[in-house]
């Protein structure tokens, strides 16, 4: 049998609905539907993927594999192994590419054979508070860190694609990071690294249905605080850069966000989506000093 020329690798954990519409959205691609395959990793979900749900959608090929929960990167980084793509596409179980995604990001690598490139989120839940806050933030790191979109510093993992051979000889993500946070961020960082071009490409777009309670967003920004301490520490380890770039970040955010808020109706959600920007500040920084603490507790007990 031929291979595919692209294999789209999607870590799930117990979300079939939203791996249902991800799937259905992958089957509606403008590349011809023998060009990839779709593998996707069920990371342990209680009950597993179901072959109906597969079926159901038709299209290209789609094929499930099953491991015990291992986290998103590891799930990530079996899927490529399994893959019989030349190239690699990147999405997660919570995401919609739009009809023209995986062309857009084929091309651009065509383009730039050595690049991995990656394209935008926007957000599917516009009434969901802490959806569009979560998407404002990644807006927020975009502008500031892919202003050069020829020179980009940071893809998100949910839309990235490159060649399956560049992936493994990178080591894939970083598997220390077993939840979500910071293991995108310490890919792009591996990559930039070792001397790969890194590109932004707008037309490879995709709608992000991530609902959040208050309590999941403060937990998932938690985690990317506690992720970041990490992330830098091993940054310092390879001599890859220092904290400078996120903190220019962080400084730059009174001058930029208010341009963002005007795109928001009403006072009041104005008000909402700061208060909820600000909760981000500080989970983050908790989580960035409670993993800092939980370092240095750690190094002073082994030495």
């Amino acid at each position: 049998m031929t291979s595919p020329l692209v294999t789209i690798v999607i870590p799930t954990l117990s979300r079939p609905e939203r791996l249902r519409e991800c799937l259905a959205s992958l089957a509606r691609q403008t590349m011809p539907g023998k060009a990839y395959e779709i593998l996707v990793v069920d990371d342990g979900s209680p009950q597993p993927v179901s072959g109906s749900l597969v079926a159901a959608v038709g299209g290209p090929t789609i094929r499930v594999i099953r491991q015990s929960n291992a986290g998103p990167s590891a799930a990530r980084n079996r899927g490529v192994h399994e893959a019989r793509g030349e190239l690699i596409a990147l999405t997660d179980d919570d995401c919609q590419p739009t009809p023209a995604w995986l062309e857009s990001l084929v091309n651009a690598h065509r383009q730039c054979p050595d690049a991995l490139v990656g394209g935008i989120t926007f957000n599917g839940l516009p009434n969901d508070l802490f959806a569009t806050s979560s998407q404002l933030i990644i807006d927020l790191v975009y502008e500031h860190f892919n202003a050069e979109e020829e020179s980009a510093y940071f893809l998100t993992s949910n839309n990235m694609l490159c060649s399956r051979a560049a992936y493994l000889t990178l080591g894939g993500f970083d598997t220390s990071f077993r939840r979500a946070g910071a293991e995108d961020r310490d890919f792009c960082d591996r990559w930039r690294s070792s001397g790969r071009p890194m590109r932004l490409v707008r037309a490879a777009a995709l709608e992000h249905r991530h609902s959040q309670s208050l309590q999941q967003f403060l937990g998932l920004h938690y985690r990317y605080g506690r992720g970041a301490y990490r992330y830098q520490a091993l940054r310092r380890l390879r001599a890859s850069g220092t904290m400078r770039q996120d903190v220019d970040f962080h400084a730059s955010l009174l001058r930029r966000l208010p341009q963002h808020l005007q795109r928001h109706r009403g006072l009041g959600r104005k008000a909402q989506i700061a208060s909820a920007l600000a909760l981000w500040q500080l989970t983050n920084a908790i989580g960035f000093c409670r993993e800092a603490a939980a370092h240095f507790f750690r190094r002073g007990r082994l030495g």
